[in-house]
C-alpha cells in the first residue's frame, strides 16, 4: 500500500504520541542517546511502551517566538509524516537550530536522524 493509499488516521500525530511533561522530557535528554546532523539533534531513549513519542524543543538563541513557533510546526510535520516508517517504543526529543524552516529542508535532516539512530522499522 503506497502512501496515497494508506488511510488518514495512520498519519495522525495524536496526544497520545506527545511527550508532554517537564519530568519525561528531561529524562529523555538525561538518558536517551544522541545523534545529530546540520541543524537538528536527535535524542532517543526506549520506552517500553507500544507508541512511539517525540517533543520538539528549539534552542534558545533561535529567533522571536514567532520563528520559533514555526520550527517546531515544520518539524513536528515532518515527524507525523515519516513516523509511519519508524520503529516503536521509543521516546524522541527533537532539538531544533536555527536554519532554514521549510519540510524540503527539515525531511531529508529528520530521515537522516531516523536512518543514524536504527529506528527505521
Amino acid at each position: 500500500m503506497s502512501n496515497d493509499e494508506r488511510p488518514a488516521r495512520g498519519f495522525r500525530f495524536r496526544k497520545s504520541e506527545r511527550i508532554r511533561t517537564r519530568r519525561e522530557i528531561g529524562l529523555v535528554f538525561e538518558r536517551g542517546s544522541r545523534w545529530s546532523v546540520k541543524g537538528l539533534r536527535l535524542h532517543a531513549m526506549p520506552n517500553g511502551g507500544a507508541d512511539t513519542r517525540a517533543v520538539f524543543v528549539t534552542v534558545r538563541k533561535y529567533g522571536d517566538a514567532v520563528r520559533r513557533n514555526r520550527a517546531r510546526r515544520v518539524v513536528s510535520e515532518c515527524w507525523r509524516l515519516a513516523k509511519n516508517g519508524a520503529r516503536q517504543g521509543f521516546d524522541l526529543a527533537f532539538v531544533i537550530y536555527p536554519g532554514p524552516d521549510t519540510a524540503a529542508d527539515r525531511a531529508p535532516q529528520m530521515n537522516e536522524l531516523i536512518r543514524r539512530a536504527g529506528l527505521v522499522a
